[in-house]
């Protein structure tokens, strides 16, 4: 269900990446959302952070090496549906949530060394969005398992199954996420 990679990318492709995210930075919006809502199987949750599209850079790797690797790994022939650079201020988050049902596979590259580990919970994912809400609720959730996304590596979850999160940053980072559908 979820996976860490390491040594995916070279520094000089990394690099090639954080120069795109700089560059779509002045163009990337708020995503701020207040409390959670579900909407059939998908858990919506309290979120801040922005985000921009992404470019050459990042779609010429979303559609080689890294639909191989989900497709090697997870046994599964997907085409890449979305994808954006994600920043984070100090405090910045996405609480618990699952992504659109669309995003069978979430890959997650870190365009920062201080990126910290995603928050998975696979021992909730067999639950619906209502139940999902209900355990958040009441503060059932459990505890996470924290999966490192190495630097010059990639972590890839079922993101559509696997509820997960993004902890508070404490320091300023930014990751570049590409959805498989």
């Amino acid at each position: 269900m979820e996976r860490s990679f390491t040594d995916v990318f070279t520094d000089a492709q990394v690099a090639a990446l954080v120069r795109e995210a700089a560059a779509a930075y002045p163009g990337s919006r708020q995503m701020l959302v207040e409390g959670y809502r579900v909407n059939g199987a998908q858990l919506l949750s309290p979120t801040r952070y922005r985000y921009a599209r992404t470019g050459p850079e990042l779609d010429g790797q979303r559609g080689g090496v890294l639909a191989s690797l989900v497709q090697e790994h997870f046994g599964a022939r997907l085409t890449a549906v979305t994808s954006s650079y994600n920043f984070y201020g100090v405090g910045d988050h996405i609480g618990i949530h699952r992504d659109a049902p669309d995003c069978r596979y979430a890959a997650l590259i870190p365009l920062s060394r201080d990126l910290g580990p995603l928050e998975v919970y696979p021992h909730l994912a067999g639950h619906d969005g209502g139940e999902l809400l209900k355990r958040v609720e009441n503060d059932a959730v459990g505890v996470p398992v924290r999966l490192p996304i190495p630097y010059g590596g990639v972590a890839v979850i079922q993101g559509s199954v696997l509820p997960h999160a993004r902890p508070p940053a404490t320091l300023p980072c930014a990751v570049a996420t590409v959805c498989f559908g």
